[in-house]
Protein backbone atom coordinates (compact mmCIF):
# COMPACT_ATOMS: atom_id res chain seq x y z
CA UNK A 1 0.00 0.00 0.00
CA UNK A 2 1.34 3.63 -0.65
CA UNK A 3 0.89 5.74 2.09
CA UNK A 4 1.42 9.82 1.65
CA UNK A 5 1.74 12.04 5.01
CA UNK A 6 1.41 15.88 4.93
CA UNK A 7 2.49 17.80 7.81
CA UNK A 8 4.32 21.09 8.32
CA UNK A 9 7.98 19.92 9.13
CA UNK A 10 9.71 17.10 9.89
CA UNK A 11 11.20 18.85 13.10
CA UNK A 12 11.38 17.97 16.53
CA UNK A 13 7.63 18.29 17.97
CA UNK A 14 5.28 15.44 19.35
CA UNK A 15 3.20 15.40 15.80
CA UNK A 16 6.77 14.55 13.96
CA UNK A 17 7.75 12.48 16.43
CA UNK A 18 4.47 10.18 15.75
CA UNK A 19 5.16 10.64 12.04
CA UNK A 20 8.60 9.06 11.92
CA UNK A 21 7.11 6.27 14.47
CA UNK A 22 4.19 5.43 12.10
CA UNK A 23 6.34 5.34 8.98
CA UNK A 24 9.10 3.37 10.08
CA UNK A 25 6.94 0.88 11.22
CA UNK A 26 4.83 0.95 7.67
CA UNK A 27 7.97 0.36 5.68
CA UNK A 28 9.32 -2.28 7.84
CA UNK A 29 5.44 -3.97 7.17
CA UNK A 30 6.01 -3.57 3.71
CA UNK A 31 4.31 -0.58 2.57
CA UNK A 32 5.64 2.56 0.44
CA UNK A 33 5.88 6.20 2.63
CA UNK A 34 6.04 9.30 1.35
CA UNK A 35 6.02 12.43 3.80
CA UNK A 36 5.29 16.09 1.89
CA UNK A 37 6.04 18.95 4.04
CA UNK A 38 4.39 22.27 3.58
CA UNK A 39 6.86 24.31 5.50
CA UNK A 40 8.16 27.13 3.09
CA UNK A 41 11.37 26.84 4.64
CA UNK A 42 13.17 23.48 3.99
CA UNK A 43 15.05 21.51 7.01
CA UNK A 44 16.30 18.01 7.79
CA UNK A 45 14.05 15.47 10.00
CA UNK A 46 15.04 16.20 14.09
CA UNK A 47 13.89 12.05 13.65
CA UNK A 48 15.13 9.14 12.32
CA UNK A 49 13.58 7.80 9.30
CA UNK A 50 13.98 4.76 7.25
CA UNK A 51 15.88 4.96 3.61
CA UNK A 52 13.02 3.91 1.73
CA UNK A 53 10.72 6.51 2.95
CA UNK A 54 10.46 9.25 0.47
CA UNK A 55 10.66 13.22 1.61
CA UNK A 56 9.30 15.99 -0.45
CA UNK A 57 9.51 19.45 0.22
CA UNK A 58 7.02 21.52 -0.90
CA UNK A 59 9.36 24.31 -0.42
CA UNK A 60 11.95 23.24 -3.09
CA UNK A 61 8.92 23.67 -5.46
CA UNK A 62 7.37 27.35 -4.44
CA UNK A 63 8.53 31.03 -3.41
CA UNK A 64 6.20 32.32 -1.60
CA UNK A 65 2.12 31.40 -2.13
CA UNK A 66 -1.48 32.35 -1.72
CA UNK A 67 -3.45 29.45 0.08
CA UNK A 68 -5.16 28.35 -3.12
CA UNK A 69 -2.10 28.26 -5.53
CA UNK A 70 -0.23 26.55 -2.41
CA UNK A 71 -3.17 23.57 -2.40
CA UNK A 72 -3.39 23.33 -5.88
CA UNK A 73 0.76 22.69 -5.66
CA UNK A 74 -0.20 20.05 -3.21
CA UNK A 75 -2.29 18.16 -5.55
CA UNK A 76 -0.13 18.20 -7.88
CA UNK A 77 2.28 16.56 -5.97
CA UNK A 78 0.07 14.30 -4.27
CA UNK A 79 -1.12 13.13 -7.72
CA UNK A 80 2.66 12.77 -9.00
CA UNK A 81 2.48 10.23 -5.99
CA UNK A 82 -0.45 8.10 -6.74
CA UNK A 83 -1.02 7.25 -3.04
CA UNK A 84 -3.52 4.65 -1.68
CA UNK A 85 -4.05 6.91 1.24
CA UNK A 86 -3.34 10.42 2.12
CA UNK A 87 -3.03 11.15 5.95
CA UNK A 88 -2.96 14.91 7.18
CA UNK A 89 -1.55 15.85 10.62
CA UNK A 90 -2.08 19.49 12.25
CA UNK A 91 -4.51 21.62 11.52
CA UNK A 92 -4.04 24.01 8.62
CA UNK A 93 -2.27 21.10 7.15
CA UNK A 94 -5.81 19.36 7.05
CA UNK A 95 -7.48 22.39 5.84
CA UNK A 96 -4.92 22.88 2.80
CA UNK A 97 -5.22 18.78 2.15
CA UNK A 98 -8.79 19.08 2.02
CA UNK A 99 -8.70 21.98 -0.33
CA UNK A 100 -6.15 19.68 -2.17
CA UNK A 101 -7.87 16.95 -2.71
CA UNK A 102 -11.33 18.07 -3.56
CA UNK A 103 -12.63 16.48 -6.80
CA UNK A 104 -10.08 13.78 -6.92
CA UNK A 105 -10.72 10.23 -5.45
CA UNK A 106 -8.26 9.75 -3.01
CA UNK A 107 -9.48 8.73 0.17
CA UNK A 108 -7.54 11.19 2.77
CA UNK A 109 -7.87 11.07 6.99
CA UNK A 110 -7.67 14.10 8.93
CA UNK A 111 -5.88 14.12 12.67
CA UNK A 112 -6.43 16.62 15.65
CA UNK A 113 -3.54 16.56 17.34
CA UNK A 114 -4.30 19.50 19.94
CA UNK A 115 -6.91 21.38 21.65
CA UNK A 116 -9.96 22.55 19.16
CA UNK A 117 -11.05 25.29 21.72
CA UNK A 118 -7.93 27.07 21.47
CA UNK A 119 -8.36 27.89 17.71
CA UNK A 120 -10.13 31.33 16.41
CA UNK A 121 -13.30 30.53 15.11
CA UNK A 122 -12.23 31.13 11.24
CA UNK A 123 -9.67 28.70 11.49
CA UNK A 124 -11.58 25.96 13.07
CA UNK A 125 -14.71 27.14 10.61
CA UNK A 126 -12.37 25.59 7.97
CA UNK A 127 -11.15 22.79 10.00
CA UNK A 128 -14.57 21.68 10.69
CA UNK A 129 -15.07 21.43 6.74
CA UNK A 130 -12.07 19.53 6.35
CA UNK A 131 -13.00 16.81 8.76
CA UNK A 132 -16.59 17.13 7.93
CA UNK A 133 -15.62 15.83 4.04
CA UNK A 134 -12.65 13.67 4.76
CA UNK A 135 -12.59 9.77 4.41
CA UNK A 136 -11.66 9.28 8.14
CA UNK A 137 -10.59 10.84 11.13
CA UNK A 138 -8.16 10.01 14.01
CA UNK A 139 -8.29 11.84 17.58
CA UNK A 140 -5.66 10.96 20.06
CA UNK A 141 -8.48 11.42 23.05
CA UNK A 142 -11.99 10.20 23.73
CA UNK A 143 -12.88 14.23 24.35
CA UNK A 144 -11.29 15.40 21.15
CA UNK A 145 -13.63 12.38 19.25
CA UNK A 146 -16.77 14.21 21.78
CA UNK A 147 -15.71 17.68 20.69
CA UNK A 148 -16.04 17.07 16.91
CA UNK A 149 -18.81 14.18 17.11
CA UNK A 150 -21.05 16.83 15.35
CA UNK A 151 -18.70 17.38 12.16
CA UNK A 152 -17.38 13.88 11.93
CA UNK A 153 -20.06 11.45 11.95
CA UNK A 154 -18.00 8.82 9.69
CA UNK A 155 -15.14 6.31 10.00
CA UNK A 156 -13.59 8.08 13.02
CA UNK A 157 -11.64 6.26 15.73
CA UNK A 158 -9.38 7.34 18.65
CA UNK A 159 -5.70 5.65 18.91
CA UNK A 160 -3.04 7.19 21.16
CA UNK A 161 0.13 7.76 19.95
CA UNK A 162 3.17 5.53 20.09
CA UNK A 163 5.47 5.51 22.53
CA UNK A 164 9.05 4.33 21.10
CA UNK A 165 11.97 5.00 23.95
CA UNK A 166 15.32 5.64 22.37
CA UNK A 167 16.96 4.35 25.30
CA UNK A 168 15.47 1.81 28.08
CA UNK A 169 18.14 1.70 30.86
CA UNK A 170 17.41 -0.69 33.90
CA UNK A 171 19.50 1.22 36.47
CA UNK A 172 17.31 3.21 38.55
CA UNK A 173 19.65 3.25 41.19
CA UNK A 174 21.23 6.50 40.93
CA UNK A 175 18.07 9.12 41.22
CA UNK A 176 18.67 12.42 40.39
CA UNK A 177 17.22 15.22 42.56
CA UNK A 178 16.12 17.07 39.33
CA UNK A 179 12.67 18.05 38.14
CA UNK A 180 12.71 17.60 33.68
CA UNK A 181 10.81 19.08 31.66
CA UNK A 182 10.88 18.55 27.49
CA UNK A 183 9.12 20.62 25.01
CA UNK A 184 9.15 23.98 23.52
CA UNK A 185 9.05 26.70 25.64
CA UNK A 186 6.03 28.93 24.21
CA UNK A 187 2.82 29.86 26.21
CA UNK A 188 1.00 27.01 25.46
CA UNK A 189 3.39 25.12 27.75
CA UNK A 190 2.96 27.53 30.66
CA UNK A 191 6.59 27.40 31.71
CA UNK A 192 5.94 31.04 34.07
CA UNK A 193 3.65 29.07 36.15
CA UNK A 194 6.01 26.57 36.22
CA UNK A 195 8.52 29.01 37.68
CA UNK A 196 6.35 30.20 40.48
CA UNK A 197 5.38 26.82 41.56
CA UNK A 198 9.30 25.39 41.48
CA UNK A 199 9.97 28.77 43.87
CA UNK A 200 7.64 27.55 46.07
CA UNK A 201 8.72 24.03 45.89
CA UNK A 202 12.17 24.70 46.27
CA UNK A 203 12.00 26.40 49.81
CA UNK A 204 11.60 22.83 51.12
CA UNK A 205 13.51 21.11 48.80
CA UNK A 206 16.66 23.28 48.06
CA UNK A 207 18.83 20.24 47.07
CA UNK A 208 16.40 20.17 43.68
CA UNK A 209 16.95 21.97 39.98
CA UNK A 210 14.93 22.39 36.73
CA UNK A 211 15.87 21.50 33.87
CA UNK A 212 14.29 22.27 30.43
CA UNK A 213 14.67 20.85 27.20
CA UNK A 214 13.88 22.34 23.99
CA UNK A 215 14.18 26.29 23.58
CA UNK A 216 11.65 28.46 21.86
CA UNK A 217 10.50 31.89 21.56
CA UNK A 218 9.93 32.51 25.69
CA UNK A 219 13.38 31.29 26.36
CA UNK A 220 15.01 35.04 26.86
CA UNK A 221 11.82 35.63 29.44
CA UNK A 222 12.27 32.80 31.33
CA UNK A 223 15.68 33.32 32.12
CA UNK A 224 15.15 36.71 33.04
CA UNK A 225 12.28 35.42 35.59
CA UNK A 226 15.41 32.86 37.20
CA UNK A 227 17.65 35.62 37.20
CA UNK A 228 14.99 37.85 39.36
CA UNK A 229 13.89 34.95 41.56
CA UNK A 230 17.54 34.11 42.41
CA UNK A 231 17.11 30.40 40.45
CA UNK A 232 19.82 30.93 37.93
CA UNK A 233 22.07 28.33 39.77
CA UNK A 234 18.85 25.91 40.39
CA UNK A 235 17.10 26.27 36.21
CA UNK A 236 19.37 24.52 33.70
CA UNK A 237 18.08 25.36 29.45
CA UNK A 238 18.76 22.66 27.37
CA UNK A 239 18.29 22.38 23.37
CA UNK A 240 16.06 19.93 21.97
CA UNK A 241 17.70 16.62 22.16
CA UNK A 242 17.30 13.26 20.86
CA UNK A 243 18.82 11.10 23.99
CA UNK A 244 16.81 12.95 26.62
CA UNK A 245 15.69 9.58 27.55
CA UNK A 246 19.09 7.61 27.46
CA UNK A 247 20.47 10.97 29.49
CA UNK A 248 17.45 11.83 31.89
CA UNK A 249 16.12 8.62 32.91
CA UNK A 250 16.82 8.92 36.51
CA UNK A 251 15.49 12.06 36.98
CA UNK A 252 13.10 12.22 40.56
CA UNK A 253 10.18 13.96 38.71
CA UNK A 254 8.87 14.76 35.33
CA UNK A 255 6.58 17.75 34.75
CA UNK A 256 3.75 18.96 32.25
CA UNK A 257 2.51 22.10 33.56
CA UNK A 258 0.83 22.70 30.18
CA UNK A 259 -2.46 25.14 30.00
CA UNK A 260 -4.07 23.09 27.07
CA UNK A 261 -2.22 19.32 25.26
CA UNK A 262 -3.70 16.52 22.74
CA UNK A 263 -1.73 13.57 23.73
CA UNK A 264 1.68 14.75 25.38
CA UNK A 265 3.68 12.40 23.63
CA UNK A 266 6.43 13.35 26.43
CA UNK A 267 4.64 12.86 29.15
CA UNK A 268 3.97 9.28 27.70
CA UNK A 269 7.57 8.55 27.26
CA UNK A 270 8.69 10.01 30.48
CA UNK A 271 6.27 7.52 32.19
CA UNK A 272 7.19 4.66 30.14
CA UNK A 273 10.33 5.20 30.99
CA UNK A 274 9.39 5.07 35.36
CA UNK A 275 9.71 8.87 36.46
CA UNK A 276 6.94 10.09 38.50
CA UNK A 277 5.09 13.56 37.06
CA UNK A 278 3.26 15.49 37.44
CA UNK A 279 1.23 17.51 35.31
CA UNK A 280 -1.96 19.54 34.29
CA UNK A 281 -5.29 17.78 34.09
CA UNK A 282 -5.72 20.59 30.90
CA UNK A 283 -8.26 19.91 27.89
CA UNK A 284 -8.38 17.88 25.32
CA UNK A 285 -8.11 14.89 28.05
CA UNK A 286 -4.77 13.64 27.24
CA UNK A 287 -3.12 13.41 30.46
CA UNK A 288 -6.64 12.53 32.24
CA UNK A 289 -6.34 9.03 29.52
CA UNK A 290 -2.90 8.65 30.31
CA UNK A 291 -3.66 8.89 34.23
CA UNK A 292 -5.84 5.50 33.46
CA UNK A 293 -2.98 3.72 31.82
CA UNK A 294 -0.54 5.10 34.40
CA UNK A 295 -2.51 5.42 37.66
CA UNK A 296 0.02 5.17 40.51
CA UNK A 297 2.97 7.12 38.52
CA UNK A 298 1.21 10.10 37.67
CA UNK A 299 -0.66 12.92 39.76
CA UNK A 300 -2.85 15.12 37.62
CA UNK A 301 -2.85 19.46 38.82
CA UNK A 302 -6.83 19.67 38.61
CA UNK A 303 -6.03 23.45 38.88
CA UNK A 304 -3.66 25.24 36.33
CA UNK A 305 -1.76 27.50 39.10
CA UNK A 306 1.39 27.70 40.69
CA UNK A 307 0.26 26.85 44.58
CA UNK A 308 -1.49 23.62 43.03
CA UNK A 309 1.33 22.77 41.09
CA UNK A 310 3.61 23.07 43.79
CA UNK A 311 1.25 21.62 45.81
CA UNK A 312 1.25 17.96 43.15
CA UNK A 313 5.23 18.02 43.19
CA UNK A 314 4.98 17.56 46.74
CA UNK A 315 3.01 14.54 46.48
CA UNK A 316 4.72 12.82 43.54
CA UNK A 317 7.92 12.60 45.50
CA UNK A 318 5.87 9.66 47.38
CA UNK A 319 5.89 7.81 44.66
CA UNK A 320 9.19 5.53 43.89
CA UNK A 321 10.81 5.76 40.30
CA UNK A 322 9.76 2.42 38.31
CA UNK A 323 11.98 0.51 35.45
CA UNK A 324 10.86 1.40 32.28
CA UNK A 325 8.38 -0.49 30.98
CA UNK A 326 5.68 -0.06 27.88
CA UNK A 327 1.91 -0.94 28.47
CA UNK A 328 0.95 -2.47 25.46
CA UNK A 329 -1.75 -0.20 24.80
CA UNK A 330 1.20 2.68 23.82
CA UNK A 331 3.52 0.06 21.88
CA UNK A 332 4.35 0.93 18.72
CA UNK A 333 3.66 -2.48 17.05
CA UNK A 334 0.27 -2.19 18.55
CA UNK A 335 -0.59 1.45 17.65
CA UNK A 336 0.71 0.51 14.00
CA UNK A 337 -1.97 -2.50 13.72
CA UNK A 338 -4.50 -0.43 14.52
CA UNK A 339 -3.69 2.59 12.20
CA UNK A 340 -2.87 0.18 9.42
CA UNK A 341 -6.56 -1.39 10.19
CA UNK A 342 -8.28 1.88 10.01
CA UNK A 343 -6.08 2.61 6.78
CA UNK A 344 -7.59 -0.64 4.78
CA UNK A 345 -11.07 -0.04 6.26
CA UNK A 346 -10.62 3.49 4.50
CA UNK A 347 -9.43 2.51 1.24
CA UNK A 348 -11.86 0.23 1.27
Amino acid sequence: MKILFVCDTMGSGGAERVISTLSNEFVARENDVTIVMLSSVASEPFYKLDNQIELIHLAEHQKKLGFLKKARLLKKVILGCHPDIVISFLSYVCIYTWQALKRTNIPYITCERNDPNQRNRIKQFFLNLSFKKASGSVFQTEDALKWYSKVARKNVVVIHNPVNLTSSPNDKKNIKNQILFVGRLTDQKNCFMLFEAFEIFVRKHNDFTLKLYGGGELETNLKALASQKGLNEKVLFLSPSKTWHKDEFNSRLFVLPSKYEGMPNVLSEALCLGIPSVSTDCTIGGPKELKMIFPDLLILSKKIDASSFAQAMEEALNINPQKPSIPNELEAEHITSKWLEFIKQIVK
